[in-house]
């Protein structure tokens, strides 16, 4: 009775509210046009390419020479830059690799002999770095990435994230450009760095 009193003109009579009509239909644009919004953010994410993230020695990512340990200053700057560029990255682009590269300079390494041929399959699986003897940057290289790789995939696990690392080497032929360009036997901060690549299964 109350619903047909409220529909009543000013008259009494029976007509219907024109302008409830008009709000249903507005409500219902305004709702599609916030789908199709969502939708299309959501597209352009999918399909544009994640950024590069780099850890350079311009910050504080900085090992030792010749060492793959990492230091609490890295450590703390990782669990910064997880934070607010890692963790940010996979969630607006829905990706579920992150493929973790080690690049050098090229000073050549001491003469030794390297262990990783007979210890990296029986070690590393267990999540332990210590005692691997790297003989030339392509070890150095994957021996960083591997570190890296380590701390991210424990990261990874606390926040219950399925991600996949896959840890690589570059050794000392790719510029911080990208670009093929072996390094002279010459100490040079600007191309020891790690490399994050983000890419998707699927």
């Amino acid at each position: 009775m109350a619903n047909a009193r409220r529909a009543r003109g000013k008259d009494g009579d029976n007509g219907i509210n024109p302008w409830l009509g008009y709000t249903d239909v507005l409500s219902s644009m305004l709702l599609i046009v916030l789908l199709a919004m969502g939708l299309v953010t959501l597209a352009k994410a999918l399909n544009e390419k994640p950024p590069l993230i780099s850890l350079t020695e311009t910050g504080s990512f900085r090992f030792d020479t010749g060492s793959y340990g990492l230091s609490q200053d890295f450590l703390d700057a990782l669990e910064d830059k997880y934070a607010n560029e890692i963790k940010p990255t996979l969630e607006v682009y829905d990706v579920d690799v992150i493929e973790v590269i080690g690049h050098t300079d090229g000073q050549p390494n001491p003469r030794r002999a390297s262990n990783l041929d007979r210890q990296l399959h029986t070690v590393a699986p267990q999540g332990e770095f210590t005692g691997f003897q790297s003989g030339s940057n392509a070890d150095l290289g994957l021996l960083r990435a591997m570190v890296v790789a380590a701390y991210l995939q424990d990261r990874l696990a606390k926040d219950e994230l399925a991600v996949r690392i896959r840890p690589y080497s570059a050794s000392s032929l790719l510029d911080p450009q990208g670009n093929f360009n072996p390094a002279p036997t010459v100490s040079d901060p600007s191309r020891r760095r790690i490399d994050l690549r983000f890419t998707r299964s699927h």
